[in-house]
């Protein structure tokens, strides 16, 4: 695969900025008789982390570098019973009991919450929205499928007196968007000369395929290995970690879709041995892999938050950093990434989202504005 970061990427940016304000936008061309997208060979065998490393957006510009990287396919068509196929596959543990559905009209998803319900129970179920959404996208990367957002606005919008859409997923054929293929697990374009982690690099492959995580997936694994240092550090490459494509010339390339770019909607953090640290990503003008220590947990609040569920010692917690709907689904992102990456590794965990009293302490220990964590045993 070429080279996919350069030096010269905000100078390709204002490029393509200049360009757009002399041409037309193009639309795509549709044949009436478009032959049925076919599923890559191997699709199904997509581990976990590949899935992740790959996942990404599309549109029909025909420019990987310009907008989006992934390339809608416009001389092929996907097929009702296909959609469904991910539909069916996009599954995720419920965490309430309320309703949180998608819709399917033609190629668009549609995901839609009880538009009834406020408070707590609300927050949560745009939370498990969001983890949907994340589905949708991971089962789309795995199969070779492209797909973009359709928004309305950063809290989505009401359609009727009983429903919330959330946001839309728009779903078509994709051509191989890494070199030839639709899979990669190449780490991002680096300059090692700027590269100063503190965690050991990913992996970007593993030996737990996507479909049959998703489908085993649970809320909790009480009986689990231990977790290492290795391994939590996997768990944060899989919340928010770096990917090799760009959005918008831009290496701003993750495990979970951005809205329109922005990087500071949520924070990642780290609770383990007395200290909260924040999962860093970027530095530097470049992609990173690091945790940065921020304060100093008392005794008295570990055992507060510990005791919440014993006999887990290690944390980390999804935390909003504005309030708008979006950034819910983007934990909802985060949290199914983790649970995923969690299974793929065999690790014993538990995700929650929070209620009232962990909230509470999660704040007095520093974390802004927390909403889901997963808890985990480290060595």
């Amino acid at each position: 695969m070429a080279t996919v970061f350069t030096n010269h990427w905000l100078l390709r940016k204002i490029f393509y900025r200049i360009e757009d304000l002399f041409t037309n936008p193009s639309n795509p061309s549709f044949n009436a008789q478009r032959p049925t997208m076919e599923i890559p060979t191997g699709a199904y065998n997509v581990s976990v982390e590949m899935a992740l490393n790959s996942r990404c957006t599309s549109d029909y510009d025909g420019n990987q570098y310009k907008f989006h990287w992934g390339l809608f396919d416009d001389s092929k068509t996907i097929s009702d019973d296909q959609i469904k196929e991910i539909v069916d596959l996009a599954t995720v543990p419920h965490f309430t009991n309320e309703r949180v559905q998608i819709r399917n009209a033609q190629n668009i998803l549609s995901f839609v919450i009880d538009g009834e319900k406020q408070g707590l129970i609300r927050e949560h179920m745009m939370i498990e929205s969001g983890m949907q959404q994340q589905a949708v996208g991971l089962v789309c990367s795995a199969l070779g499928v492209g797909m973009a957002f359709n928004s309305f606005s950063k809290d989505g919008r009401t359609i009727s007196n009983a429903d919330y859409e959330n946001i839309e997923i728009k779903l078509n054929p994709m051509k191989p968007s890494h070199g030839t293929s639709y899979w990669t697990d190449i780490p991002p374009d680096e300059d090692k000369s700027l590269r100063r982690d503190n965690l050991s690099n990913p992996l970007r492959n593993g030996n737990k395929n996507l479909l049959s995580a998703l489908r085993e997936l649970r809320g909790e694994n009480p009986n689990g290995q231990i977790a290492t240092q290795e391994s939590i550090g996997q768990l944060l490459w899989a919340a928010r970690g770096r990917t090799p494509h760009l959005y918008k010339s831009k290496p701003w390339g993750m495990t979970i879709p951005t809205w329109g770019g922005e990087q500071n909607i949520t924070s990642v953090y780290l609770i383990f041995g007395g200290i909260l640290s924040r999962y860093v990503n970027w530095r530097w003008n470049g992609w990173a892999h690091s945790i940065e220590s921020l304060r100093e947990v008392g005794e008295e609040l570990q055992a507060e938050l510990y005791n919440l569920l014993p006999p887990h010692n290690c944390l980390i917690v999804l935390g909003r950093n504005e309030h708008f709907a979006r950034s819910y689904w983007e934990v909802g992102y985060q949290a199914l990434n983790l649970m995923l990456q969690a299974k793929s590794l065999n690790l014993s965990y538990r995700l929650l989202l929070v209620n009232e009293k962990q909230k509470d302490i999660l704040l007095k220990i520093g974390i802004k504005d927390p909403a889901a964590a997963l808890f985990t045993t480290h060595a």
